[in-house]
Order: C-alpha cells, then sequence, then structure tokens
C-alpha cells in the first residue's frame, strides 16, 4: 500500500527476448572478428560468399563495411525475410 504505480515500460522483457538480443550482439561481434581476420583491402570492394548465412547478420555487417557478399543457407525459412529485398534471390 502507498507504493509508486509503474508503467509498463519499467516491465523487464521476457526471458526470451533478452536472450535473442544477446545471440544477436554475439553473431555481430563474430561478424565483425571475421571480417577483421580476411583483412579485406579499404581500397576496393570486395565479393564475399557466406555459406550457412542464415537470416543475413554477417551480411550486414560485410555491407556496412564496403563488400559486397552472396548469401547461401540450406534454410529457405532463415532466408525467407531476405528475399523481397534483393530481386536476384531464389528461394
Amino acid at each position: 500500500a502507498g507504493g509508486v504505480a509503474r508503467g509498463p515500460q519499467h516491465a523487464q522483457p521476457p526471458a526470451q527476448a533478452s536472450s535473442f538480443s544477446r545471440v544477436v550482439q554475439i553473431q555481430a561481434q563474430m561478424s565483425e572478428r571475421a571480417v577483421e581476420l580476411l583483412a579485406l583491402p579499404e581500397d576496393r570492394p570486395c565479393l564475399l560468399l557466406d555459406v550457412g548465412c542464415g537470416s543475413g547478420l554477417s551480411g550486414d555487417h560485410i555491407s556496412e563495411e564496403g563488400h559486397y557478399w552472396v548469401g547461401l543457407d540450406i534454410s529457405a525459412a532463415m532466408l525467407g525475410p531476405r528475399i523481397p529485398s534483393c530481386p536476384a534471390a531464389v528461394p
């Protein structure tokens, strides 16, 4: 009794959402490190093949670094969200 009411914006996110965010963060760090280890030239873009690209998180980092990439994954469901954004994509 007498406590301050708190709105939904103060509620803790579900554990699943928090866990997913952590996975995305780890994948981003791994992508950054992989691009660093490739020692790609900074003066010209390169074309990379991402085998097992999943949803394309690694490719996003590759693009941000100014390079091009082609993603290949056995799971059409993982590629699904990317297909509309790429006219050359083949499901």
